[in-house]
C-alpha cells in the first residue's frame, strides 16, 4: 500500500493528462480528417478510444470551485441536448472544452495541420494511383453544363474540397505572422485547382473572404475598426433567422438568396412554416414527420433542434467569447472565428470542435487564463521565446 501511495506521489498525474488531451484530439481529428462519422464502426471504435483518454485528463486535473461550477452547467446542458434530440455533437463540443484546462491552444492546431496534410497526401495519392475510389461523375455548372468533378475517396466532391479547405486555413493561422503575397498566391492556386475538381463554390467562396479578412487585419492598425470581427457571430444568426422567417419562393430576392446558398434557405423556411420553433430541445425524429432536407446551417440548427432558451445563451456565450478575444487583441483568432461564422450560415460541421478548433475559443470563458497563451506568443514573436506558464 505504501508503495502505490509513493508511485501516486512520484508521478507527474498533470502531465499524463494533457498527454491523454492530446491523444483524445488526435483521435477524433484523424477520424474526422478521413472523411467518418456516427455511422461507421471504425469512427465508433476511435471514438471509444478517445473518450478514454479524454476521462484520464478530467480525473487528472485539478479544478477550482468557479470551474466545478461552470463544467456541471456545461455537462447538463450537453447531456439534456444529447437525451432530447439524439445528437451528441454539442455534448462532445462541451466535454472537448472541459478537457482543455493546461492545454496549449497553439499544439492543438498544429496537431491538427499535420494530420490534415498527411490525409490529404494519403486520399488524393491514393486516389490518383487507384488504392481509393476518385470518384468520377459530373454536375451541372452555374450555365448549366455538365463538368467532371471527383471525391478523391471521399463520400463526395463537397467533403473532399472541405478537407483542403480546412487543411489550407489551420495553415495560415499557424503560420500567420509569416503570410506574405508568396503565402496568398501559393494557397489560392491550391484552393482553385481542388475548386476545378470537385466545383465546391462555397468552400472557394469562403476561402477568398478569410483572405479578405486577413488582408483587412493587417492593414487596418486602428483597432476599433477590428471590432468588426466581433459582429460575425450576430450578423450571420440574424441574417440566417430573418431569411428563414421571411422567406418566401415566390420574392425575387428571397429566390437570389436561396440560389446562391444551394436551397437552404428554402430548407430551413419549410421547416420554420411546418414545425415552428420551441423554447426547448426537440428529438430530431420530430422533424422526419415533414422531411424537407438537411438543416445545412449552424445557427438555425441550434434554434430549431435545441430551442430559443439554449440557442440565445449559447449565442450570447459566442459574442461573449468574441469580445474577451478582441479586448485581449486576438485579431487572428478573431479572423479565424469570422470566416468559421459565414460558413456556419451554408454548414453545421462548425459546431465539431475537431473541424473547427476555432470554436473551441470558447474555453476562455472557462479558463481565463488560456489567454496567457496568446500574449506569450506575441512575446515570442517579439522578444523571442519565453518560459510557457500553464492557466491551472
Amino acid at each position: 500500500m505504501e508503495q502505490i501511495r509513493k508511485w501516486i506521489q512520484e508521478n507527474d498525474w498533470k502531465s499524463m493528462g494533457i498527454v491523454a488531451y492530446y491523444g483524445y484530439f488526435t483521435i477524433n481529428v484523424l477520424v474526422k480528417a478521413f472523411g467518418y462519422d456516427s455511422s461507421d464502426q471504425i469512427y465508433k471504435f476511435f471514438m471509444l478510444s478517445g473518450i478514454l483518454l479524454l476521462g484520464i485528463k478530467l480525473i487528472t486535473t485539478k479544478y477550482t470551485l468557479r470551474e466545478v461550477v461552470i463544467i456541471a452547467l456545461l455537462l447538463g446542458a450537453g447531456m439534456f441536448i444529447w437525451v432530447m434530440t439524439k445528437k451528441a455533437t454539442l455534448l462532445f463540443l462541451f466535454l472537448t472544452i472541459i478537457g482543455m484546462k493546461d492545454v496549449r491552444f497553439r499544439k492543438l492546431i498544429g496537431m491538427s495541420v499535420w494530420i490534415r496534410l498527411f490525409v490529404a497526401v494519403v486520399m488524393v495519392v491514393g486516389s490518383a494511383y487507384g488504392v481509393y475510389d476518385i470518384g468520377y461523375k459530373t454536375t451541372p455548372n452555374a450555365q448549366y453544363v455538365e463538368v467532371p468533378v471527383y471525391s478523391f475517396g471521399f463520400s463526395e466532391p463537397n467533403t473532399a474540397y472541405l478537407t483542403i479547405f480546412l487543411l489550407l486555413i489551420l495553415l495560415i493561422y499557424y503560420y500567420y505572422e509569416k503570410l506574405n503575397v508568396w503565402w496568398f498566391l501559393g494557397t489560392c492556386a491550391t484552393a482553385f485547382i481542388f475548386y476545378e475538381t470537385t466545383f465546391c463554390r462555397t468552400g472557394i467562396l469562403v476561402f477568398l473572404f478569410a483572405w479578405v479578412l486577413i488582408i483587412y487585419e493587417k492593414m487596418v492598425k486602428n483597432e476599433r475598426a477590428k471590432f468588426i470581427f466581433v459582429l460575425s457571430v450576430p450578423v450571420g444568426a440574424v441574417f440566417s433567422f430573418a431569411t428563414m422567417v421571411l422567406f418566401n419562393s415566390g420574392n425575387s430576392l428571397m429566390k437570389i438568396i436561396d440560389r446562391y446558398v444551394s436551397g437552404r434557405v428554402h430548407i430551413m423556411g419549410e421547416y420554420y412554416q411546418d414545425q415552428g420553433l420551441a423554447l426547448l430541445p426537440r428529438n430530431q425524429e420530430y422533424f422526419y414527420a415533414s422531411y424537407h432536407g438537411l438543416i445545412d446551417n449552424a445557427y438555425m440548427h441550434i434554434l430549431l433542434y435545441c430551442g430559443w432558451i439554449f440557442a440565445l445563451v449559447f449565442f450570447a456565450v459566442l459574442c461573449l467569447m468574441l469580445v474577451r478575444l478582441y479586448q485581449a487583441g486576438c485579431y487572428k483568432e478573431l479572423v479565424m472565428l469570422s470566416v468559421f461564422a459565414l460558413y456556419a450560415i451554408m454548414e453545421q460541421f462548425v459546431l465539431n470542435g475537431f473541424m473547427n478548433p476555432f470554436i473551441l475559443l470558447i474555453g476562455i470563458l472557462v479558463y481565463p487564463n488560456l489567454l496567457r497563451q496568446f500574449k506569450e506568443e506575441k512575446d515570442e514573436d517579439n522578444h523571442g521565446k519565453i518560459p510557457y506558464s500553464s492557466n491551472s
